[in-house]
């Protein structure tokens, strides 16, 4: 069992283009690569009972507690880049909806998930899942793209793929690199 999952793994990673995306560095002194900033990741730890964290100039600077672990910087991190992000998401999925399909969706957010790379409910939500934000700019943007499409078909028929492909006729590419690599986003 152990040898099979291995064989994939290695099958996997040997598909894997190396120089497509950067994963975050959740560490002091760490980097972290989105498509539109670079972030820098400063890390004290003091003896209060209160950590402090804050964004300035793209430097994310924490001050965690004793006793907090690294785990607890990685969630702090990515809360902090959701919210600085959110305006980047809405700024992508504008520009797609008004160039392709000039439809109405209520709200749209990063979340934390695993299970997908995105969602679209039927009142008009937009859900990216964060990760894509480590992927290539084109992935990210087909993501949105397929999100904005069930806005018109709320379904994975003929008639939505075709939406998708109007609007990005390439899109395949993109499908093929998230089932290629999307395990290595987290």
């Amino acid at each position: 069992m152990v040898e099979k999952f291995l064989s994939w793994a290695q099958k996997k990673l040997e598909k894997v283009k190396v120089q497509a995306f950067l994963l975050p560095e959740y560490r002091p002194g760490g980097r972290i690569v989105t498509h539109n900033k670079v972030y820098d990741l400063e890390v004290q730890v003091c003896g209060g009972r209160r950590g402090r964290s804050l964004i300035k100039d793209d430097v994310i600077s924490i001050v965690l507690t004793e006793g907090q672990d690294l785990e607890k910087l990685k969630d702090v991190v990515e809360k902090m880049i959701i919210k600085d992000q959110a305006a980047y998401l809405v700024e992508v999925l504008d520009e797609l909806n008004q160039l392709h399909f000039q439809v109405d969706y209520k709200l749209c957010r990063w979340k934390r998930i695993n299970s997908r790379f995105g969602s679209c409910s039927s009142t008009g939500n937009i859900t990216i899942a964060y990760k894509l934000l480590f992927a290539p700019r084109e992935v990210f943007r087909y993501v949105c793209v397929h999100e904005l499409a069930h806005l018109k078909e709320f379904n994975h028929s003929k008639r939505f793929w075709a939406c998708v492909e109007e609007a990005m006729p390439d899109y395949q590419e993109s499908e093929r690199w998230l089932k290629e690599n999307g395990f290595l986003l987290g």
